[in-house]
């Protein structure tokens, strides 16, 4: 196991803080990953109001003020895709995870995207490592625990180069200026190590952690949970959906009831469609 930087040691103990101070909302994945919900805006209560807007001024304060009537407005609603009601409650997520499962979560694009970068600051300097269920598939192991090893000697590797090069080109930023090559380092960022930190960062693997702080709306979310938290996801983004949709369900469990409903209706006329009517494909 090689040494982490002092980023990477300062947000294990972020990561820490934060599942002391919000056991609930909090979730760790894998061997570095984390997920927690932070902030959401609106409820159930926002999305009838919404909808009801243009037929009566009478408000709900809340979910618990729901009558039976309320819920089948909140269900005939999203089983008939009255978007924009929907748009009216967000969230706010941070979570931690590997670069190759960030490319395919920004593709979810109506949502707002702040992500740690390594342009101004050294990478997390720890790598994804597959567990025996990321490495297997129906029982057999695609890889194999000696490919494992090498791979975690790789990853290794790479930060430590990283590590070294870096150092190396700070004390020739530093040598220059003290010979008076260079100019002396003046306040904000300093050009010289912020390009030798642009150029060093393209060695870094996909399998490295970024940190990202997402900001969606019920609509978008709801497709981002259709699409993720399905059998075919990548097992990697789907453990991300998956905590994800838990920590959102614990927080407003009637519209995380009635999407899953709805989601499952669709998906059981989708199977009879490619059926038939004599159940056959």
């Amino acid at each position: 196991m090689h040494e982490i930087n002092k980023a990477t040691a300062e947000l294990q103990e972020e990561m820490a803080r934060r599942i002391a101070l919000n056991p609930g909302g909090t979730r760790r994945i894998g061997n570095f990953g984390f997920i927690e919900l932070e902030e959401t805006w609106g409820d159930e209560a926002t999305i009838i109001n919404t909808a009801r807007i243009s037929t009566t001024n009478q408000r709900l304060q809340n979910g618990h003020d729901f009558s039976e009537r309320d819920r089948a407005l909140l269900y005939q609603l999203l089983r008939d895709q009255h978007g924009t009601p929907f748009e009216t409650v967000y969230f706010r997520f941070r979570f931690i995870a590997p670069i190759f499962v960030l490319r395919q979560w920004v593709k979810h694009r109506i949502s707002s995207w702040n992500e740690f970068s390594m342009r101004y600051r050294k990478p997390i300097s720890v790598a994804y490592v597959p567990d025996a269920a990321a490495c297997t598939v129906d029982g057999f192991a695609v890889l194999d625990e000696a490919a494992i090893t090498e791979y975690e000697a790789l990853m290794a590797q790479l930060f430590d180069w990283y590590e070294r090069q870096y150092s190396a080109a700070c004390s020739r930023i530093d040598l220059a200026r003290e010979r008076g090559k260079l100019g002396p380092k003046e306040g904000g960022r300093d050009p010289y190590r912020g390009r030798a930190r642009e150029l060093l960062r393209n060695v870094m693997p996909v399998a490295a952690y970024s940190d990202v702080y997402w900001t969606v709306n019920f609509r978008s979310l709801m497709n981002f949970f259709k699409l993720r938290r399905k059998k075919d996801a990548q097992y990697e983004i789907r453990e991300y959906a998956d905590a994800a949709f838990a920590l959102f369900a614990t927080r407003l469990p009637l519209l995380a009831e009635t999407m899953q409903r709805v989601i499952d209706e669709s998906a059981s006329a989708a199977a009879d469609t490619v059926q038939g009517p004599s159940g056959n494909a």
